[in-house]
């Protein structure tokens, strides 16, 4: 298909898709269970990929570079830490304590990149290219832990869809990366967006899935 024809599938695509980025978030709170800090992060995180869509498709700012790319920069910086804060409330022991040194790690790491390189896009592709990778091995690990047990809390059953959901989303993520960021080319642009709004759609409808299915007001103290 040409890219003409990915352009128009993404003016409805992309609306889909941040409409689904804000569900996890009304959910948790129609739930009752923002209380969860697991669940709250989990709902934060797609509301900001939502928001972050939006002067784009639905205010009209295409045109607005520097606005777009500062919207960018800014959330690529929050990315990041942000996972790594859902996977250490969603993690027990040894795990936890790696979460926290990797967070304790990673923040530095990113200001010390801002100030070398700048804030600008040569410092982000940097960060995000090393963010990415951590948060995909990370979802690869909690999900492969959700399948090595045949019975689950419903803690565990809701993290199981929403790493599924991370696996996806960063497991297409790095493929535009590799295609987008590293050797870019203005032809596949379109087609990159294409992909990147489906892994949206595709991700928080599992994670929807997960909350919608097996949350209960009630906290699992297993995790506090």
């Amino acid at each position: 298909m040409k890219p003409g024809f990915y352009s128009f599938l993404n003016h409805y695509v992309s609306h889909i898709a941040i409409i689904l980025c804000f569900l996890p978030f009304v959910l948790v709170f129609w739930k009752k269970i923002n209380r969860e800090k697991a669940y709250l992060l989990i709902g934060i995180y797609w509301l900001i990929t939502g928001l972050i869509n939006i002067p784009e498709n639905w205010l009209g700012l295409a045109q607005n570079k520097e606005l777009q790319d500062n919207i960018t920069l800014v959330d690529n910086l929050l990315d990041t830490p942000l996972m790594l804060l859902v996977f250490y409330f969603s993690s027990q022991m040894m795990k936890k304590k790696m979460l926290l040194y990797m967070l304790a790690i990673f923040i530095p790491f990113e200001v010390v990149m801002v100030i070398w390189k700048g804030f600008n896009f040569d410092s982000i592709t940097i960060i995000i290219g090393a963010g990415a990778l951590i948060t995909l091995l990370y979802s690869i690990w909690g999900l492969a832990q959700y399948f090595q047990k045949i019975e689950h809390t419903a803690f565990e059953a809701t993290m199981g869809f929403a790493y599924a959901g991370f696996l996806f989303y960063y497991g297409v993520f790095m493929i535009i990366y590799i295609f987008n960021y590293l050797d870019y080319n203005k032809d596949t642009v379109q087609v990159n967006l294409f992909f990147y709004y489906l892994s949206l759609i595709l991700a928080t409808a599992l994670t929807c899935i997960g909350i919608w299915r097996y949350t209960r007001p009630k906290l699992n103290k297993l995790f506090h």
